[in-house]
């Protein structure tokens, strides 16, 4: 209902729109029939000039436009009174407009002029109410127009219309017509009005229909507020139990590698490796402690430049990391200076992580994690990073027990080489690879010339010295895959891949010569010792294994019998041993 009324407002508004241009040019209207009636009345019909005429027409003018003034400020006041007022002025303006048009020499030709206020009335408001209107302005017309035919007859002068009947029928027939035009404009003014009403009752159905969607989305807002939050408590927690599987597979993995691998470098580079997928870091770097001093060796790293990682090698004992290799403490910097850290020069360090690695209250060594961005890193990475160095220091404990027993079960206890036990397992490992690839199998072997002698005259410590010092001189001297080994008190093997027999002849004349010249010292004694060598090759002076270690053998009984402090090759097929 409140929508209808104003609607009905609105119509009014636009009335007075309209009224307002009307309004704004109806004096143009009047001032151009007054005009074109003194030029009728002067120059068509040759009347005399009636200046009462022209002056009643001057204070309907007036009258006129006072009336539009009067109804201008009536607009301005509320929408409740300006209605009412509207209907009186616009009766006064129909009367004056009446009384105007009955003035005119012409008036049965601008009757419409009186109706066109009522026009507008019938198009606001409806035909019903334009029907007094228009009785009120046919009665007046007749009434006026008669009147002024009279007054105009009374001063002698004549009008366009002489018989009364007929003036009254044409007045008649234009407000018949007219009140037809306004029944027609009444009923677009009334299917207008339908119109309006079946739009308001869809408004306010659409208004019941918006009242409940706020509704239901409020309430859709209050469950999506309560899905959000619970989603965010289901991210959080996610996030905690994502981190916590990663960290139980880094432990998981890390702790298989205890199990599975021995060699040191190899452990840390696959610990490193899992670091830096774990904690989604910049760099990562093991240092571990060496000698008396507990100086770090950069061991692993994820820094591949040369001239980066010889500046971290360099710097890696800076005062800065003192708390973490001697007090065992973790230290997290989220804005590294690289003068407080000058292992960072020239890489654009901002954030690091360094953790201890400590076994039985001992520091091993350190894992340094780097970042290029600020900030970083928080508490919960380096907790998770000291959870890893815990498995990580388990590890290297593991990996050095392992290379003390296989160091044991490996190596001559007295002279560091490989025990005869390791040395017959890869004889027969090179023998099978050296067939199966056809390539060439050396076999040196070599004694201390007159050893037993030499017990005898210097003692046995010095004798165990004579034997520590030609092994450190030979392991030099030798290449990263032969292999040499105490084959027996004084006696030993150099098993050598890929070598050809006059190779393995040129390499032990080397040795026995480098030996040779060795001078062997206790600071109270000094002495010197010669060997003798025998040397057999695969498949030219043997075509089994025990025929490699048996032709070897007997060259070194050749060279003993030639005088000893010398060389002999296992002869070939239909040749003599070889003479060096």
């Amino acid at each position: 209902m409140e929508t209808f009324e104003y609607d009905i407002h609105k119509s009014f508004s636009d009335y007075v729109k309209y009224e307002k241009n009307i309004t704004k040019f109806g004096w143009l209207i009047f001032l151009c029939l007054i005009f074109e009636d003194l030029f009728v009345r002067s120059y068509l019909v040759k009347q005399p000039f009636v200046i009462e005429i022209v002056v009643l027409q001057g204070i309907l003018l007036f009258l006129s436009l006072s009336a539009s003034i009067i109804k201008a400020q009536e607009f301005k006041k509320n929408s409740e009174n300006r209605s009412k007022a509207a209907d009186l002025i616009k009766l006064a303006e129909v009367v004056i407009t009446v009384c105007f048009i009955s003035t005119l020499h012409h008036s049965v030709f601008f009757y419409f002029v009186a109706l066109l206020p009522i026009t507008f009335i019938s198009l606001t408001k409806g035909f019903e109410k334009t029907i007094p209107f228009i009785i009120f302005s046919w009665m007046l017309q007749i009434v006026s127009q008669y009147g002024v035919f009279r007054w105009l007859a009374d001063s002698g002068i004549s009008s366009i219309m002489d018989n009364g009947m007929l003036f009254v029928a044409m007045i008649t027939l234009q407000y018949v017509i007219f009140t037809v035009f306004c029944y027609v404009w009444g009923g677009v003014y009334n299917e207008y009005l339908r119109s309006e009403e079946e739009n308001n009752i869809l408004i306010d159905r659409l208004g019941d229909k918006y009242v409940q969607l706020e509704q239901a989305k409020k309430e859709i807002q209050n469950q999506y507020d309560k899905i959000i939050e619970s989603n965010n408590q289901l991210e959080e927690a996610n996030k905690k139990l994502t981190s916590s599987l990663a960290e139980f597979y880094t432990l998981q993995q890390i702790s298989q590698a205890i199990t599975s691998i021995f060699d040191m470098n190899e452990l840390l580079k696959f610990v490193n490796d899992v670091i830096i997928g774990v904690m989604g870091v910049y760099h990562s770097t093991i240092a571990l402690c060496h000698g008396p001093q507990n100086k770090l060796k950069v061991q692993v790293s994820s820094i591949f430049d040369k001239k980066d990682l010889a500046i971290v090698s360099d710097y890696i004992n800076c005062d800065t990391l003192k708390p973490s290799t001697e007090e065992g403490r973790s230290m997290i910097d989220n804005n590294v200076n690289p003068e407080d850290y000058p292992f960072t020069k020239g890489r654009n360090i901002q954030s690091m992580i360094c953790v201890p690695l400590l076994a039985k209250g001992k520091t091993l060594g350190i894992v340094i994690i780097e970042h290029s961005i600020k900030d970083a890193f928080d508490d919960e990475n380096m907790r998770l990073l000291e959870v890893i160095s815990q498995q990580v220091s388990i590890a290297i404990e593991n990996a050095r027990l392992y290379q003390q027993m296989h160091d044991l079960a490996t190596l001559d206890g007295l002279t560091g080489a490989y025990n005869r036990l390791y040395f017959n397992d890869r004889f027969q490992e090179e023998f099978k690879n050296a067939q199966s690839k056809g390539h060439d199998l050396s076999l040196l072997i070599f004694d201390i010339d007159h050893f037993k002698k030499f017990n005898d005259t210097y003692g046995h410590l010095f004798g165990d010295l004579v034997l520590k010092t030609l092994s450190a001189y030979i392991k030099k001297t030798l290449r990263k895959e032969d292999i040499f080994a105490r084959y027996g008190g004084e006696e030993f093997v150099i098993l050598m891949p890929y070598t050809s027999l006059e190779q393995a002849r040129e390499k032990a004349e080397d040795l026995r010569i480098g030996i040779s010249q060795l001078n062997i010292t206790d600071r109270v004694v000094s002495a010197s010792v010669t060997i003798s060598v025998g040397v057999s090759t695969y498949p030219e002076t043997a075509g089994r294994m025990q025929e490699l270690i048996s032709t070897a053998d007997d060259a070194l009984y050749e060279a003993k019998n030639a005088g000893r402090n010398r060389v002999r090759v296992a002869k070939k097929k239909g040749y003599k041993n070889d003479e060096v």
